[in-house]
């Protein structure tokens, strides 16, 4: 029970915004609100704020449970980073290039790709992770009418249309799932890859439209990290 008289009778503390949801989108909304004067009130359902932003044990480390690096490209993340005096700790991937742990194996990803989609599908390490029929179907990107799959609003069906579900499962799903916490067939193409449905249309194929988008960004990865892991936001 509590010992101020005021909450017994019923009563709270006058209160400007309620944010619904202590995920990283409500925790930034809600110091946004506290920074313009609000009185601002959090309500969370779950014993732990972030959202799929989360930290876990493993063997004694420390590591990140959902995203553990974040997208470059409109420098969102970094500048939020900045506020916070984070952005010391912002750190590059490992050059060499990712890997993604499968069922059976790890595997390399292709350094070429856009969150996993293959700008050449006829690479070896392609091979590697989605098999001789699944090149086969993502080499179909190249003979596919662009029209095909141009109005798949999400990402992974716009990737299944041109290049099939292997590409998706194998390739796409651990990058998209790593940077943004989610499955391909849930997140908006055009806000995870601002350019690519775009880049189809002119290119004629998917996986030259991420070859193209790849030759235009400055050198080096797509993602960051922060020293430490990226549930050190919350």
């Amino acid at each position: 029970m509590s010992s101020d008289p005021r909450q017994a009778a019923g009563e709270v503390d006058p209160t400007d915004v309620v944010v619904i949801g202590g995920g990283v989108g409500g925790l930034i909304a809600a110091r946004a609100c506290a920074l313009a004067g609000k009185r601002v009130i959090l309500v969370e359902a779950s014993p732990a704020l972030g959202g799929t932003v989360g930290s876990h044990v493993v063997d004694g480390l420390r590591l990140d449970s959902g995203a553990e690096s974040f997208a470059t490209r409109r420098g969102t993340v970094a500048a939020f980073l900045g506020e916070l005096g984070l952005a010391d700790r912002i750190v590059q991937p490992n050059p060499d290039g990712a890997w993604v742990q499968l069922a059976e194996r790890a595997i390399q990803l292709p350094r070429t790709g856009l969150l996993g989609i293959p700008a050449h599908p006829f690479d070896a390490t392609i091979a590697t992770a989605i098999g001789r029929a699944g090149v086969a179907r993502a080499k179909a990107d190249l003979l596919l009418p662009a029209s095909v799959g141009a109005k798949e609003r999400t990402l992974g069906g716009l990737v299944r249309a041109r290049m099939g579900d292997r590409v998706v499962d194998r390739l796409v799903a651990p990058i998209v799932s790593g940077v943004h916490s989610a499955h391909p067939d849930e997140v908006d193409a055009d806000s995870v890859a601002p350019g690519l449905r775009a880049g189809l249309a002119e290119q004629g194929s998917l996986g030259r439209a991420v070859a193209s988008m790849r030759a235009a960004s400055p050198a080096g990865s797509a993602v960051s990290g922060i020293v430490g892991g990226v549930h050190l936001l919350v």
